[in-house]
């Protein structure tokens, strides 16, 4: 019997926790120290766990992962670097979430323009999308991240999508002569499967590989009442996998013949320090180990674009 294909997203990879940059109205913890990010992968390494893992390039506008960031120390950066492309990458498919997350930038005068990056990339024609991922993938490339596909901030190209996939495989063939590469932008409820967006010699092909599940660690952001982020965490993983594994909308999705991913951020993982996040991701992986490790394939998402 055929496994079914398994895969997890991470979003807003970072030296810094970007949610830091999302709740401007609460303190939070903005560095993201080395053993979060080595325990991450233990996890991963123990469960064989496969997927997406995203860097932004200039978090928040505080400067290049290639060149240094404000607010956050040098040696720490070049740390995370280190430990991305040692432990996570072997393990993931790389992506540049664009190139801030946040502010557009214009890539000629290299200065932050007034706008979100998903409002600046509704009026772009493929060819500037191109320059911008182009951008992107050089600051990763310069640490040794060769990325992989590309990863949508917020819903970037939702409105422009033509020009987006176009613009991405361009920036691919360009940079790094790729034939084939991929984005994550689109939820299962608007994407059933991947489904490839674009295939010419300009662009070689490139695959829209959509999410299941929404990120059920999402409440360890928010400060709070510890037991109630612990309880709306655990609510979430039994919704996934039930305690006995008898139960849970994973189980739907097996006999379904495509490949079932997960999403969470890793400021969700983080938890402003707490590990809440994190704590729940392994009880998660345990669970698909313990119920389904015989009938699943964990894949990246250069897998799932080359088979899908």
């Amino acid at each position: 019997m055929a496994k079914t294909p398994i895969s997890l997203i991470i979003d807003d990879g970072s030296p810094v926790n970007l949610y830091y940059f999302h709740d401007l109205m609460r303190e939070h913890e903005l560095i993201v120290p080395i053993e979060h990010v080595q325990r991450f992968a233990s996890i991963c390494e123990k469960h064989g766990v496969r997927g997406k893992f995203s860097v932004v390039p200039m978090p928040a506008g505080l400067g290049r992962l290639d060149k240094g960031l404000s607010h956050c120390p040098l040696e720490h950066v070049k740390k995370f670097n280190e430990t991305v492309r040692k432990r996570i990458a072997p393990m993931f498919s790389l992506t540049p979430e664009i190139i801030s997350h946040y502010f557009a930038f214009d890539v000629k005068t290299e200065r932050f323009l007034g706008m979100q990056e998903d409002i600046y990339f509704s009026t772009l024609s493929a060819e500037q999308i191109a320059d911008y991922v182009s951008y992107a993938i050089n600051i990763l490339c310069n640490v040794d991240l060769v990325p992989d596909g590309v990863t949508s901030p917020w819903m970037t190209g939702i409105d422009n999508e033509q020009n987006y996939a176009e613009g991405i495989g361009m920036a691919f063939k360009r940079t790094l002569n790729r034939d084939r590469t991929f984005y994550f932008l689109h939820n299962q409820s608007v994407l059933n499967a991947p489904k490839v967006m674009c295939s010419t010699p300009e662009t070689g092909m490139v695959v829209s590989i959509p999410r299941d599940f929404p990120d059920v660690f999402w409440p360890g952001n928010n400060p709070g009442n510890d037991a109630d982020v612990k309880r709306k965490i655990k609510e979430g993983i039994d919704r996934i996998i039930s305690e006995d594994g008898r139960g849970g909308q994973f189980r739907e999705l097996l006999d379904a013949g495509r490949p079932i991913v997960f999403i969470s951020h890793w400021q969700s993982l983080f938890s402003d320090g707490r590990a809440y996040g994190l704590d729940g991701f392994e009880v998660l992986m345990e669970r698909i180990s313990r119920y389904f490790g015989d009938n699943v394939e964990w894949l990246t998402f250069k897998e799932i674009a080359e088979r899908y």
